[in-house]
């Protein structure tokens, strides 16, 4: 099981993909080696890592050979807008009603609520049913940058197992990535915990 806190969000899980043998990981990236494979363009390293943590990530793979910390609506990656060379990290937050400086009104607003199938200090947040109250949810979203620069582009066409290799190394990068700088962006918006 995940060992997640105030500055872990997301962690790879490769104890659980290796239990069986073979890589669940790697066959999920055979899935989408076509997307690889095009033998008329290399893929950039930006594109490399988006596509490899989106298959490394829930709902493409569940559970996900990298699992994401259960209190936070999305960790993506893609290639950025301005330079397509470039990688983005977006880590998307449920905010609660604190976190506003004022609060609507009049009346009472329905926030964030727990999912009442994941307990513990990271559940799950999920959209209350507005009912005959209003709801009003919250979302920040953190961007992480990480220039070409910091990427691996991956020599194309790879053999399998050295795809597995490469796309495993790439993921846990992103990783530890998001830890240490979404990690302490997630906690002080939060106020630190639960």
């Amino acid at each position: 099981m995940p060992e997640f806190d105030h500055f872990t969000l997301a962690v790879v899980d490769d104890d659980y993909d290796q239990r069986y043998g073979d890589s669940r990981f790697g066959a999920y990236l055979n899935e989408h080696a076509d997307q690889l494979d095009d033998s008329d363009c290399l893929i950039s390293g930006a594109e490399f890592a988006a596509l490899v943590w989106t298959v490394a990530t829930a709902p493409t793979m569940a559970p996900g050979y990298v699992l994401t910390r259960p209190d936070l609506l999305a960790v993506t990656a893609s290639p950025a807008e301005d330079d397509p060379a470039d990688l983005v990290l977006r880590i998307t937050v449920p905010l609660p009603h604190r976190a506003l400086e004022t609060r609507p009104g009049p009346g009472r607003w329905l926030d964030w609520e727990n999912d009442c199938y994941q307990r513990g200090p990271w559940s799950a947040k999920v959209e209350p049913l507005p009912g005959r109250q209003p709801v009003l949810t919250l979302t920040a979203d953190i961007l992480l940058p990480i220039p070409a620069s910091e990427l691996s582009t991956p020599p194309v066409p790879l053999p399998r197992t050295e795809l597995t290799r490469t796309a495993k190394r790439t993921v846990a990068r992103l990783a530890e990535h998001v830890n240490t700088h979404g990690g302490p962006a997630v906690a002080a918006l939060l106020g630190g915990g639960r």
